[in-house]
């Protein structure tokens, strides 16, 4: 029985079509890799190569470690691997890597924090007592820190970075983390940490042991159900400009019959035709729409405008009648302002950030409207809140 991986789940998640190719008809293509995974596996390799000769008690300098990885980049490099963003070149991503590795570098110099046990830890986890289920682990770095505490460390060179809740539910490197429970005697806690190198970011996360139970469950059931598939249906996405399996996949074979196509077929594609037609009366409705909805704005405003002139809160039509209602309700400041940055630390600063759900905003103004909190920590608090007014306009017959 085959083992899985998190990747392998993942991309049956994500396309079931592309599992099919990648992992049953095992198709090889044109294209091995996207720039993306490229520049990945060369920063990986060059951080390895890093704590390897560490392990041996020499420390790379900055300079080692570019060079090095500009050297793996030099041989690694084919023209056949994908840039999706064709306005960026392979020198632009080339130069991303070396600031990531930088920005790495020079945060965590001399690198002297725990005990290197594992680089790039190639192993299996059994799922099941009859060892029927395999998980394939394969950790960047796992580091042990004394005390039974050990950590699991994986980087990335992606431009996203998730909310901490989303790497809370991570499976990748949770069943790590189970790994590590069950082949360490001394084993008290792992820590889960994730190097976004692109943001210079360190973020971690931990399980419990009930957690990791449930998550093994879950994993078991994707692999029962992935085994027992019987179709593949493709899914397209935004991400399917990075499959590799693009050019064969029958969703998009009608754009690759027109690539093929001469200018006078090409244009007389009935598709194409239906497809323009189709945008082109969408965007006339558009903009329709987009001028109705400026009209009906104004309009609001010179209702509440009327209203307010003549104390009133119903206007009468030839058949309708409209009632407007005004609501006071307070607010915080935005996300990534600077006033949120100081929110976030008064909150902190009095032990109350836990009671907002990690600044829900609607628990704030409960908490403002029930006085939950006592009179002084209300007083910082009302130092952030502004009052606004919204309306509410409701047609109805006379």
């Amino acid at each position: 029985m085959p083992s899985f991986s998190h990747s392998r789940i993942g991309k049956y998640e994500s396309c079931p079509l592309q599992y099919k190719f990648a992992y049953i008809d095992r198709i090889k293509v044109v294209a091995e890799d996207t720039i993306e995974t490229f520049l990945g596996s060369r920063a990986h390799e060059a951080l390895e190569k890093l704590y390897k000769d560490k392990r041996f008690e020499k420390l790379m300098s900055l300079e080692e470690l570019l060079e090095y990885y500009n050297k793996l980049w030099k041989e690694n490099w084919k023209d056949t691997i994908i840039i999706v963003k064709e306005e960026y070149t392979q020198e632009n991503y080339r130069k991303i890597g070396e600031r990531c590795l930088t920005d790495y570098y020079n945060r965590h110099k001399p690198f002297d924090e725990g005990k290197i046990i594992g680089l790039e830890t190639m192993d299996f986890l059994p799922l099941d007592d009859e060892g029927n289920y395999k998980f394939h682990i394969r950790i960047d770095r796992l580091m042990d820190m004394g005390d039974g505490l050990y950590e699991v460390h994986d980087y990335k060179t992606g431009s996203s970075m998730p909310e901490q809740e989303e790497l809370d539910e991570d499976r990748q490197l949770a069943m790590y983390s189970l790994w590590v429970r069950r082949r360490f005697k001394d084993f008290k806690k792992v820590r889960l940490v994730w190097h976004y190198l692109a943001f210079d970011k360190e973020v971690d996360s931990f399980r419990t042991k009930e957690q990791l139970e449930d998550l093994r469950k879950d994993v078991m059931e994707e692999i029962r159900k992935i085994e027992a598939a019987e179709e593949f249906p493709a899914n397209v996405s935004r991400f399917c400009d990075w499959c590799l399996y693009k050019s064969i996949c029958p969703e998009w074979r009608h754009g690759e019959e027109l690539e093929e196509k001469p200018e006078n077929e090409y244009l007389n594609d009935p598709g194409l035709k239906l497809v323009d037609e189709y945008v082109r009366i969408k965007g006339e409705l558009d903009e329709q729409k987009k001028e109705a909805e400026e009209k009906l704005e104004k309009l609001k405003e010179a209702l509440i405008v009327f209203c307010e002139k003549e104390g009133i809160s119903v206007v009468f039509g030839s058949d309708n009648k409209i009632s407007v209602k005004g609501y006071e309700y307070i607010k915080f400041p935005g996300k990534n302002t600077k006033e949120r940055e100081e929110l976030v630390e008064v909150l902190r600063g009095i032990g109350k950030f836990d009671d907002v759900s990690e600044l829900d905003v609607y628990a704030l103004v409960k908490v403002l409207r029930d006085k939950e909190w006592d009179e002084k920590e209300l007083k910082k608090l009302r130092e952030f809140e502004t009052k606004e007014k919204s309306y509410r306009l409701s047609v109805s017959k006379k």
